[in-house]
Formats: C-alpha cells, sequence, structure tokens
C-alpha cells in the first residue's frame, strides 16, 4: 500500500470551488445584513427627535419656530446627538444644532414646518434611501401621518428597505422623493 500523504489537485480545486460559491452566495446578505444594523441603530434617535417634535407641536401649536430657526431648535426640544455627530461636513459639534451629519448618515429633527423627521444614507453614488417618520398631524403629506416610510434610489437600497420588512408602496404621491424612487412602508 501506498502512504497518501496530501491531498489531490482534484481535492484541492474541489473544496476552493465549494468556498468561492458559499462566499458569492453569503457576501450580498451580509453586506444587507450590516446595513440593516446600521438603520436599526439609527432609529431611536429619530424616534426621540418625533417624539419631541410632537410634544412641542403640542405645546406650540405649530413647528415654525422649529423651522425657521434651524441653530437653536435643538435646544427647545431637549434633544440630543450623539457626540460624535457634527452640524456640518467641517466638523463642528452639534451641540443645539437642528440637522446633523455622521457619515455617511444626514439626519435632521425638522425638514420643513410639518415635523417631519428625516435621515438619509448614500450607499454609493448610484444608491442612498432615506428613513422618513412623519408626524401624526403633517399637513403636506396627510396620507402618511403617523407612518415611517424607507424611500430607495437604487436597488441596493430596495434591498436595505426590504430587509427592514417594508412593503413596497404602489403608488406614492405626495412623497418626498418623486417618482425617482420606490417607497417602503416601514409600520
Amino acid at each position: 500500500m501506498k502512504n497518501k500523504l496530501g491531498f489531490t489537485l482534484i481535492e484541492v480545486l474541489v473544496v476552493v470551488l465549494i468556498i468561492g460559491i458559499l462566499a458569492a452566495i453569503a457576501l450580498p446578505q451580509y453586506r444587507t445584513a450590516v446595513m440593516k444594523a446600521k438603520v436599526t441603530s439609527i432609529l431611536p434617535l429619530m424616534r426621540r427627535w418625533k417624539d419631541a417634535l410632537q410634544e412641542y407641536r403640542l405645546q406650540h401649536d405649530n413647528y415654525d419656530d422649529l423651522a425657521n430657526n434651524m441653530e437653536t431648535g435643538a435646544a427647545d426640544l431637549s434633544v440630543n446627538w450623539p457626540g460624535d455627530w457634527n452640524c456640518d461636513e467641517d466638523g463642528v459639534p452639534c451641540g443645539d444644532c437642528t440637522a446633523c451629519w455622521k457619515h455617511p448618515w444626514y439626519c435632521t429633527g425638522v425638514s420643513d414646518s410639518d415635523g417631519v423627521t428625516y435621515c438619509q444614507y448614500r450607499i454609493d453614488d448610484d444608491s442612498e434611501f432615506d428613513i422618513i417618520m412623519f408626524p401624526l398631524d403633517t399637513l403636506n403629506y396627510e396620507e402618511f401621518n403617523g407612518m415611517t416610510t424607507c424611500e430607495a434610489y437604487g436597488a441596493k437600497a430596495e434591498k436595505v428597505c426590504k430587509s427592514l420588512g417594508g412593503q413596497l408602496l404602489e403608488a406614492h404621491p405626495g412623497t418626498m422623493c418623486g417618482s425617482d424612487c420606490s417607497v417602503y412602508l416601514l409600520n
């Protein structure tokens, strides 16, 4: 009998082929799971803003003062951004700003006088998605009152919105994105 000291070339190639197939299947799923985790981590911050805006609306009957004074709005709401977020791309700490950056996120607690909480994530040059939490009483987007949507621009963004449990809305008139995106309902 001949002692076998190693693997044949065919055996090694079969193993490499199997590993390659598994990697090709698993890698896209892994990327989607990582993106879903990033979105899930931002949702509590957005909910704090949404709740604070609703409280502000109950006390002041509108959001106009916040929308007109973006620099002091956050202090009026008693909502703090995480310490590593910045007011702009130049690295100025958020402090009391109502809109903040932490690459690749851009979020604002007050995007207009409707109290909409909005976060945008740019995946790459061809794909981005927006998570939008609408207050219970928005005027410009009445069909979305109290809802959270994921607006997807590009195939990668659509995968993220779907992974969050989003249900595609067939018709989405009146949304912020117009006709060049897909809108998914998250709640």
